[in-house]
């Protein structure tokens, strides 16, 4: 009856049952089950000191150990999200070195590190090493109080953390150069007031065991990083526990940063590139129907499913979907599924259909992708000469949503088997000048989406293209590019007095419209960004900007 009103809640017959069976009852793991219900209920009325006293005997009691440790449970619940902060600091001298005072001093350590109160934060280390010295996490605080200690400096820290060795160690360098890039472009003493705190996340350690290193720095108000997408999934419980704003520069599969408010990304989402490119194709190009060529791979597969779901509410029509594996070099099945034809089998089918007087295939049939387009040809008995063949297919564009070194490969293949009359569309993975060598004289229409175009004729772009080029002696990638915008927007916020990671969060769900090299970006409530972009072709072997 008591739980009943418990549940309702009617909370003061609860109490009121719960008090009578407490005192009739002898059995004692009863009495500890109804002084849990008791704090609940103290609780409720935000009487925290008594719910915390009955939790405390619950805890102290040693003949039920399960129901001690659902008083462990609750309190940490209490503590973490009902208490404030001067109520935490009164119940500590309340309880003085008694349970809950370990999780309590817990969640001050917490706050004090989130506010960048170092000289607080080593002080209340302190006082739980002192105070536990039995504690299952003492080695834990004590290293902690290690770290702040051997930090000797004062500086406010950016935390970085990239592959900078194992199989992505060249990718997280260009990443990492973007950012130095941003912090040694500042004046002298700007330059001076903040440092950069590397991690390599390229070994055998989870990486969110490397943040969670990196985030027991107080002065570190936030972290770059890291660079793959699974990589920021593991790292978003890491963000929530130490209350660090994580802000990738990479990371773009759809839906990642989302309901989580620590967690950011620069990086120009597939979502985005593939709506962009659906709407530039049918409403500027004036396309209407389309085959997808995509790789076997998440990003590939997303890509696909959202341009098609784009072109279809804009009135288009996707009529042939063919995926390949990433270590494919030979793409004739998927081409031949495209409708391709081998010149010796064009010309074949073409002789068969004069000859017999036949009807060309219809394209109102889905099945039909292509026919022979007969140019030229006359009889000459029962055979026909000078015969000229093409191929025509029956949509206007292929969207291959790869990266370049296997996109380089493929659009050559294509033309092989005459699917070279259609224009061809890509996201940002192909843009690269190695694109271009790959492909040469087959890159004839082709367009595709990018941010960033280093040869803008916007004076920031050009600025950092030089920079990167005299400081690295190279030309900067998309990464580095994007990895600079991401440093500067944390760093701009830094000078604006976002000097703890709370006042960082909160700075970077104003950011609006900042003017980056990637163009301008603003962050959205969800953590992602959202950016203008713009469509790349190639002409006279360079990669030009269209619109």
């Amino acid at each position: 009856m008591a739980v009943c009103h418990y549940e309702l809640p009617d909370y003061k017959n609860a109490e009121s049952t719960f008090k009578m069976v407490m005192r009739l009852t002898p059995d004692k793991k009863i009495k500890w089950r109804i002084m849990i219900y008791l704090a609940r209920i103290d609780a409720t009325r935000m009487n925290y000191e008594k719910a915390f006293a009955k939790l405390k005997q619950v805890h102290d009691q040693f003949e039920d150990k399960e129901i001690s440790e659902n008083a462990i449970s609750i309190a940490e619940n209490l503590i973490n999200e009902k208490l404030g902060e001067n109520q935490v600091s009164a119940l500590i001298q309340k309880f003085g070195n008694d349970f809950p005072v370990d999780l309590l001093l817990l969640r001050k350590i917490s706050s004090l590190r989130a506010s960048g109160d170092i000289s607080s934060y080593v002080a209340s280390l302190e006082k739980f090493i002192g105070a536990f010295p039995n504690h299952r996490l003492k080695v834990e605080m004590e290293n902690r109080l290690n770290q702040i200690r051997s930090d000797t400096g004062t500086k406010i820290k950016l935390g970085v953390v990239l592959p900078l060795t194992g199989k992505l160690a060249l990718t997280g360098q260009k990443v990492l150069q973007g950012i130095q890039l941003a912090v040694n472009q500042l004046p002298f003493q700007e330059r001076e007031r903040l440092a950069l705190e590397v991690r390599d996340s390229g070994h055998q350690l989870p990486v969110n065991e490397i943040i969670a290193d990196l985030s027991g720095l107080p002065n570190v108000v936030g972290v770059i990083g890291p660079l793959l997408s699974d990589e920021v999934v593991s790292a978003g419980k890491v963000a929530e526990e130490y209350q660090i704003p994580i802000f990738s520069p990479t990371a773009s599969t759809h839906g990642l940063v989302n309901e989580n408010p620590y967690m950011f990304r620069n990086s120009l989402t597939r979502e985005i590139q593939a709506k962009f490119l659906a709407e530039y194709s049918i409403n500027t190009l004036q396309l209407k129907r389309f085959a997808v060529l995509h790789p076997y791979e998440p990003f590939g597969i997303e890509l696909k499913d959202t341009f098609i779901r784009e072109v279809e509410s804009y009135g288009g029509e996707v009529v042939a979907v063919a995926g390949y594996d990433r270590t494919q070099n030979d793409f004739k099945k998927q081409i031949l599924e495209l409708g391709g034809v081998e010149d010796d089998e064009l010309e074949k089918i073409a002789r068969e259909l004069v000859l017999s007087e036949g009807v060309l295939p219809d394209f109102s049939n889905p099945t039909t992708l292509s026919r022979p387009l007969i140019d030229m040809g006359h009889f000459s008995g029962d055979d026909v000469e000078k015969l000229k063949v093409s191929l025509e297919l029956s949509y206007d564009a292929i969207f291959i949503p790869g990266v370049y070194d296997k996109v380089g490969l493929i659009i050559p293949q294509l033309a092989f088997y005459n699917v070279n009359t259609v224009t061809l569309l890509g996201t940002n993975g192909w843009n690269s000048p190695e694109l271009v060598k790959m492909g040469g004289k087959y890159l004839t229409k082709v367009f595709f989406v990018d941010g960033y175009y280093p040869d803008s004729h916007r004076t920031e772009v050009q600025k950092f293209v030089q920079d990167f080029k005299t400081n690295f002696g190279e030309e900067p990638a998309y990464l580095s590019a994007q990895a600079f915008d991401a440093a500067n927007i944390m760093i701009k916020n830094i000078l604006a007095g976002a000097n703890n990671r709370i006042k960082m969060k909160e700075s970077l769900r104003m950011v609006k419209n900042f003017p980056g090299i990637t163009g301008n970006t603003t962050l959205l409530p969800s953590g992602d960004s959202e950016k203008n972009i713009f469509a790349l072709t190639v002409k006279r072997k360079k990669i030009v900007q269209q619109n």
